[in-house]
């Protein structure tokens, strides 16, 4: 289920699924989805809702830090790099590894990180377009 707010959209629930490649999750996971372009934010959250995770939902990284910084449980963030607002998702990665620092991170963007800063602990990269089953793969990573 899907709630509209005045910042974004939340799905919420604590039902149990079934992971794309076959692993009953015994527990939900949230996974903090940043995406500027709402196309792409809403199609990760029905897959990663598909797949047994509780998606919650913010466009920019400023909304996503948001989130954080009023309590709201994360389990996981699946952000994108390259988004408008004070901080990107690179910005944001290095302030959850210092602030949050048992919440995974994957990062992911259609452009080459070439001469970036190098990505903080616990954080993975995936380039675009990427395979579903490579995102369920990562996050699986990160959350054992």
């Amino acid at each position: 289920m899907y709630v509209m707010s005045g910042k974004g959209t939340t799905s919420v629930g604590q039902s149990h699924g079934m992971h794309a490649g076959g692993n009953y999750l015994t527990e939900r996971k949230n996974v903090l989805v940043v995406e500027d372009q709402a196309l792409l934010r809403f199609l990760a959250a029905d897959m990663l809702e598909d797949a047994g995770y509780n998606p919650i939902l913010a466009a920019t990284g400023d909304e996503a830090m948001d989130i954080l910084l009023k309590g709201e449980t994360v389990d996981l963030v699946f952000s994108d790099v390259n988004m408008p607002g004070r901080i990107n998702g690179l910005d944001l990665a290095e302030t959850v590894v210092q602030r949050w620092p048992n919440i995974g991170i994957v990062l992911t963007s259609g452009a080459f990180l070439k001469g970036q800063r190098i990505l903080p602990e616990k954080t993975a990269f995936l380039p675009k377009p990427y395979e579903w089953e490579d995102v369920y793969r990562v996050l699986e990573e990160l959350t054992h």
